[in-house]
């Protein structure tokens, strides 16, 4: 018996005795002014007849989810993809911060995880966390999938396919992640054992799967995520809308966030033909247009450090405001970027002291410290581009297409979608014209990946896809033990999923 069976069980048992299910307790702000759909009012404790009775109840119940990807578990952090999954242990683990191996932050949590030591009692507890908050999350979406069948009638408008459709894609994206963490690089562990892929919300355990199983059941659900959005309004990315559940898409797994996602699934597993179909479509659907300009320019009083027109998903959190000042606070700078790998990273070689990114994502104090700053919530910005957390950004489907054509032998196809980036980002496409050699073209976009997303957790994924050398392309000066890929299963899975 896994731990998931355990919690199915345990549910299932308040089910017989109450005929009530816990989905989400979660308190939620009141926000005077604009609302977005994760304001809505909570309904924590309901008969599940009641709570899946009508429109409001699946909303409800998925809104729940949502926010439970802001949930911290157990450990030491603030948020599963507002902290672990972004700007705290993965960018940690990813070397975005050069004195985190000194860092006495979180107790001493990120000095740990920068070493990969997985067998400390707080990163131990804060992976336990992350395991069972993403299978929570997962009940929680088979629960409302089973319910919603037979359901369609309870629906307005497209709200049915709207509601199954991001059930699914979530679904599949906390599968992705837990895969992605607890499996092995899809270079050498393809065929080796990852994780369970729970699909029923029952008291049965499920059992572990391989990355490359677990994959395709990823592809297999967005897939069919994509069908159902595809007959929900697909036209744009609502920023209002005539009620608070269908405003602000870009919180959501819309259309394109589920295209985007099997991009990337795609290109993990090592299918580039699909992968670069899928990014294209997305870039070429024109919903996130690159930066045109310095829009986040430093010498702007308020700026859109996130250039948040190019976010096709990001999660909508109250808790970043926290999580900025615990961890980047400019009168501490508890984590940094040392100002000569921070220079050599965005001005060496083929970079530019012209760099959006550069000029943008840092701030100094008055000790001189490089402190990262790209989430930080600016005074004065609108509603809408503050609590943010990016997840998916357009400019991933650019570098997809970039390395599938590559792969594919059209280096300069993929040198042109790589250039597109970087112009919008201020560098000349000048500096990136003679590539004629796939492995050259691969580590140009090895330095974008490390330039775009510092403190978002996606550089760590990348080498892992890739089964780089961590030491080598990190910098770090740790011993990077054997394993470091691979978060270790908890110790309940293990004792109770024989």
């Amino acid at each position: 018996m896994n731990n998931q069976t355990v919690l199915q069980k345990n549910t299932a048992r308040t089910l017989l005795t109450y005929s009530c299910v816990l989905l989400f307790s979660f308190s939620l702000l009141a926000i005077s002014g604009c609302g977005k759909f994760l304001d809505l009012p909570p309904r924590d404790k309901f008969p599940q007849e009641t709570l899946f009775s009508d429109e409001q109840g699946f909303m409800d119940a998925l809104t729940g989810v949502y926010l439970g990807m802001d949930k911290a578990n157990n450990g030491p952090t603030q948020g599963l993809y507002t902290e672990d999954l972004t700007v705290g242990m993965l960018s940690v683990m990813g070397y975005n911060y050069t004195n985190a191996t000194t860092s006495t932050a979180k107790n001493g949590f990120y000095a740990n995880t920068s070493r990969y030591n997985y067998t400390d009692g707080i990163v131990k507890t804060e992976i336990e966390g992350i395991w069972s908050g993403m299978y929570n999350n997962i009940a929680n979406l088979n629960n409302l999938l089973i319910h919603i069948e037979g359901k369609r009638g309870v629906f307005s408008r497209d709200n049915y396919n709207r509601l199954k459709g991001e059930a699914l894609a979530l679904r599949a994206l906390f599968h992705f992640d837990l895969a992605r963490l607890f499996g092995q690089s899809p270079v050498t562990g393809a065929n080796q054992k990852s994780i369970p892929y729970i699909t029923k919300f029952n008291i049965q355990p499920t059992a572990f799967v391989t990355l490359n199983v677990a994959l395709d059941s990823c592809i297999s659900d967005l897939q069919k995520a994509k069908s159902l959005l595809a007959q929900t309004d697909t036209s744009a990315i609502k920023k209002g809308s005539y009620d608070l559940f269908s405003s602000y898409t870009q919180n959501h797994m819309n259309y394109w966030a589920t295209q985007a996602l099997l991009a990337r699934a795609y290109q993990y597993k090592g299918d580039f033909v699909n992968a670069k179909a899928n990014a294209a479509a997305v870039i070429a659907s024109g919903k996130f247009p690159l930066v045109k300009e310095n829009l986040a320019n430093s010498g702007k009083i308020t700026r859109d450090r996130l250039f948040s027109q190019e976010l096709v998903f990001s999660v909508y959190s109250t808790t970043l405001t926290t999580i900025n000042t615990g961890l980047f606070d400019l009168q501490t700078g508890a984590l940094q970027l040392a100002a000569t790998n921070k220079n050599a990273l965005y001005t060496g070689n083929t970079g530019s002291v012209n760099d959006y990114r550069l000029l943008s994502w840092f701030d100094n104090n008055t000790a001189g410290l490089n402190v990262p700053s790209k989430l930080f919530q600016d005074k004065g910005l609108p509603y809408v581009l503050q609590n943010i957390m990016p997840i998916l950004r357009i400019s991933e489907m650019y570098y997809i297409a970039a390395e599938s054509s590559g792969m594919e032998g059209n280096i300069g196809t993929g040198l042109s979608f790589l250039n597109k980036v970087r112009t919008s980002r201020g560098l000349s496409e000048l500096m990136l014209t003679t590539i004629t050699d796939e492995a050259t073209l691969s580590n140009e976009i090895m330095k974008e990946y490390k330039k775009e997303f510092i403190q978002e957790g996606q550089t760590f994924f990348y080498y892992k896809r890739l089964n780089k050398d961590l030491a080598a392309v990190t910098g770090t000066t740790v011993i990077v033990p054997q394993g470091a890929y691979v978060f270790p299963v908890p110790d309940k899975e293990v004792e109770y999923n024989h």
